[in-house]
């Protein structure tokens, strides 16, 4: 752990900081008082953020912090040892103690003295160690160049352009040279539009409004962003974004399939993924289509029932019960290819109510390339392998299921399941 007096400096006056027992003090008169945990501002911030965002807030089921966009951040973020982490309204500390737990140096900041409490409370439960500060909205009190990643998770939604500028612009300035900026936001401006659009035309007939915005939360969302509104603002800072969309909300209704079908998903998806680096060089090499491919170490053996949100691609369903996960009638993911492989495993099934009398046909692809079809018989859970005939390039590569037909379980009276699903896959493994 480095020594704070290397890495915090006055935001008022921009000096340093020396400590002063447990505090930090700048010759200046600003001080820092650690209480609670985390080093405090004084009276705290005077901001609409700081009221809003409470106790009762934090654990009440408005706060909801998805294993799925955890699973996507840490591995954007990359934290591990001699990585330095800022977590920039860091609230209850999730994504920070995580971060911490693999090993990084990790800072969280927020406006709220109650969500920097929360941060304590878990890192000491944890057993994790994170620098936790009080934030006034103007200036971080920490030294240019200081941070290998820095996050912005379901921040900028909740603040107005002005506040928006002056955080990426501190980012900016505390990023190192190879540093870079993870953002998360949603729901999006643009599938927000649109869906208030359909519920016009139909009359209220089509309304997807309360699948993206939870009622009694929405007052709490200022700004939502397209594409191009993060965009202007983080080159306004020198910040050379990616930006792509997801949809999360919405997955697998009639906007997002029409959507893929356009190629108008990152235009209308219901969140918005951002990797914003210091460096030009480093944005020009990340690919455009799948960004977060470029930064991750794919396995040759991925289980599915675990959310590694940076293998999976589309067409899979989140999953269930912790060991599976459903296909659309077509699903894909990334999936290392090892050198010296020979074969591929699957372990599936598949319930479809006249499988009996009716196989299940799937086919499995690697890079494109057709390299195993499969006839399922019955519901059973089943192991399958097979011998990779065709010559690949090692590293990662995209594998794609295709299945001959999908069923819909309320529709065969089976459950209220109204999905259209296809297989159920387990676990695949490349060796």
């Amino acid at each position: 752990m480095s020594e704070l007096s290397q890495i915090v400096c006055c935001p008022r006056c921009q000096g340093d900081m020396t400590a002063r027992g447990k505090d930090i003090c700048c010759s200046c008169g600003y001080s820092l008082r650690y209480k609670d945990g985390f080093f405090s501002i004084g009276n705290g911030a005077d901001t609409d953020y700081a009221r809003f965002y409470t106790k009762d807030y934090f654990n009440s089921s408005l706060y909801d912090y998805s294993s799925y966009r955890l699973a996507r951040i840490l591995g954007l973020v990359q934290p591990g040892k001699n990585k330095r982490v800022l977590d920039l309204g860091c609230g209850p500390g999730e994504i920070a103690a995580r971060c911490a737990k693999q090993g990084a140096e990790v800072f969280g900041v927020d406006v709220s003295k109650d969500a920097l409490q929360l941060s304590a409370e878990r890192c000491k439960k944890e057993d994790v160690t994170v620098q936790l500060f009080e934030f006034d909205g103007e200036r971080l009190p920490f030294k240019d160049a200081t941070f290998d990643s820095i996050i912005l998770s379901d921040v900028v939604e909740h603040v107005n352009d002005k506040t928006l500028s002056t955080l990426v612009k501190d980012c900016a300035r505390l990023l190192s040279p190879d540093g870079w900026l993870v953002i998360h936001t949603s729901p999006t401006q643009n599938i927000l539009a649109l869906t208030q659009l359909m519920k016009m035309a139909t009359f209220g007939l089509v309304d997807h409004h309360a699948q993206l915005v939870n009622p009694d939360y929405e007052y709490l969302h200022v700004r939502y962003h397209s594409p191009g509104s993060l965009r202007k603002i983080l080159e306004r800072f020198n910040l050379q974004p990616v930006i792509w969309g997801e949809f999360k909300y919405l997955s697998g209704t009639a906007i997002s399939r029409w959507a893929e079908t356009l190629r108008l998903r990152n235009f209308l998806a219901d969140q918005l993924w951002c990797i914003a680096f210091a460096d030009p060089k480093t944005a020009k090499t990340i690919r455009q289509d799948r960004p977060y491919l470029d930064m991750i170490n794919a396995s040759s053996t991925i289980d599915l029932g675990i959310y590694d949100g940076l293998c999976i691609n589309d067409g899979f369903y989140e999953p269930e019960l912790n060991s599976y996960r459903w296909t659309g009638q077509t699903a894909s993911l990334f999936i290392e290819v090892p050198q010296g492989y020979s074969q591929i495993k699957i372990k599936l099934n598949a319930m479809n109510p006249d499988i009996a009398s009716r196989p299940v046909k799937v086919g499995l692809y690697l890079a494109g390339r057709h390299v195993m079809e499969l006839h399922l018989q019955d519901q059973a859970v089943t192991e399958v392998s097979g011998k990779i005939e065709e010559r690949l390039k090692p590293g990662l590569t995209e594998l794609k299921l295709v299945v001959d037909r999908t069923f819909v379980p309320r529709d065969q009276g089976m459950n209220e399941d109204a999905r259209e699903l296809g297989i159920a896959v387990y676990r695949i493994e490349i060796s």
